[in-house]
């Protein structure tokens, strides 16, 4: 009851009745980090999302020389590692704990479980996700289109969708087929 308590206050989440809070929250998994543990590391296979429950995450990159920086810091009930949800895609960050921190873990194999046992919660779930990043995807072209304008925007976009490893040919990993 406490984890959909946390839930609930996660945009991500705002569609979710209490029943559909509680599913999803009996598939999620407590992880505790100590002051500077990864979470994971920049170019790790991704497996999943985690929501911050307490505490902060700092996400860092990699530069030419090996250097670490800072690019952004994530607090109590926001997500990070969501598209691994979505697909095969490895770590464009490291995620490292700032301060003691919990996090609830969601990962695909959980996922693929929940389409197949609870179709309905699998469904808003996933819709979320889709708005979630469709709206960061938006956000981003429209910086690169006031940036660099429209057509260099354009080219940038859809020269990155066909440079991403098999994006052209598979479908994403968690459909189920019958």
């Amino acid at each position: 009851m406490e984890v959909a308590h946390v839930l609930k206050t996660v945009p991500l989440f705002s569609g979710f009745g209490w029943r559909e809070l509680l599913k999803f929250a009996d598939a999620l998994h407590v992880r505790r980090y100590q002051k500077d543990e990864y979470l994971y590391r920049e170019r790790d296979p991704g497996l999943g999302m985690y929501i911050v429950q307490s505490g902060r995450i700092r996400l860092l990159v990699e530069d030419e020389e090996g250097g670490l920086h800072e690019v952004k810091q994530v607090s109590e009930f926001e997500l990070l590692g969501e598209s691994a949800l979505l697909g095969e895609y490895r770590r464009m960050e490291s995620a490292q704990a700032v301060t003691e921190t919990i996090v609830l873990g969601f990962f695909r194999p959980e996922l693929k479980s929940m389409i197949k046992r609870d179709p309905k919660t699998a469904a808003l779930l996933l819709f979320a996700l889709a708005e979630h990043v469709s709206e960061h995807f938006v956000q981003l072209s429209s910086y690169l289109m006031e940036k660099d304008g429209k057509m260099v925007a354009r080219r940038i976009i859809d020269t990155s969708k066909s440079r991403v490893v098999g994006f052209q040919d598979s479908s994403p990993s968690f459909i189920v087929r019958s």
